[in-house]
């Protein structure tokens, strides 16, 4: 095993350790919810909906996983080199960020798998993101093809549950509740920096999209330019409010839960709402082209 780490870190520099440490961070929670938020304001917001259930279950198990292996990280074996030790607290197996990157991004691939440019970036995010955890010195191989296998199997069996689950006929009030619930449920297992910060996004995201579903119906289909403006402004905005809690969340881990319940809430329902308002979101069937204000799901404006 040694032998192997000698392998892949025998060859390093600041400038890869720079690049990896990069490569690492897009598996990070904080990219996650950055690519939901674009995917809902711009391209599919039932898919990015269905995504980030999906994400949030692979995690919550990935943390359930850790707990019942509890096997210890690479780090200060001697012979192995290990640095960004910020992004490897708790277990090591399976890896949470390989996990996490095969969960979300063999799911938005197979949602457009006739792009093959899709396929190409997935792959290089999927595999450079394991490649860079064992480089970083944060994971043995074993915990790389766990990551790989655990994410593989919960897309392929949310597939299967997907359409049944989300499409149960219970009220308004039922589903907020349980868009609260079961992420705090999930918290029990997935109680790292990361877990309250996804943990809350989610809750906020989640009801804030059946908010969004029952009294706006946000139209995320737009001309690039005025994607690119409103996503622009939406994540400033976001950006802003996470940045003003800052200093609190440092120290008190559970200040995430509401920062971030918010901020989901933003995603999915304050900024889709705000874009409604201001006219930027894509023309209902009919419409001409001239830009109008629609003001509710009738038309009427």
């Amino acid at each position: 095993m040694l032998a192997f780490y000698q392998a892949v870190q025998s060859f390093h520099n600041p400038f890869t350790d720079v690049f990896f440490i990069l490569l690492s961070f897009l598996g990070s929670e904080p990219t996650y919810i950055l690519l939901l938020a674009v995917l809902f304001w711009n391209v599919d917001k039932r898919f990015g909906f269905r995504l980030a259930i999906l994400f949030l279950t692979s995690m919550a198990f990935n943390g359930l996983l850790k707990n019942i292996f509890n096997t210890q990280r690479p780090i200060g074996q001697s012979g192995v080199r290990s640095i960004y030790l910020s992004s490897a607290p708790g277990s090591s197996f399976p890896s949470g960020h390989t996990q996490g990157a095969t969960t979300f991004f063999l799911y938005v691939w197979q949602r457009w798998q006739r792009k093959k440019v899709w396929l190409g970036i997935g792959i290089f995010i999927i595999l450079g993101i394991g490649y860079s955890r064992l480089y970083l010195g944060l994971h043995w191989p074993g915990d790389i093809l766990g990551g790989y296998l655990v994410g593989t199997f919960i897309v392929l069996g949310f597939e299967r549950l997907d359409e049944a689950l989300l499409k149960l006929s219970i009220s308004l009030s039922s589903k907020i509740l349980l868009s609260i619930i079961l992420p705090l449920v999930y918290l029990l297992v997935y109680h790292t920096r990361e877990g309250w910060q996804t943990v809350g996004f989610v809750i906020g995201f989640t009801s804030g999209y059946y908010l969004e579903d029952a009294f706006l119906d946000y139209r995320e289909r737009t001309r690039f330019a005025l994607s690119v403006y409103k996503t622009l402004v939406g994540l400033t905005l976001l950006g802003l409010w996470v940045w003003l809690w800052h200093p609190l969340t440092q120290h008190y881990l559970w200040v995430y839960l509401p920062v971030l319940s918010l901020g989901g809430l933003w995603t999915s329902f304050g900024a889709p709402y705000m874009f409604h308002c201001f006219g930027w979101e894509g023309q209902l069937d009919g419409e001409e082209s001239a830009p109008t204000r629609i003001t509710g799901r009738t038309g009427k404006t």
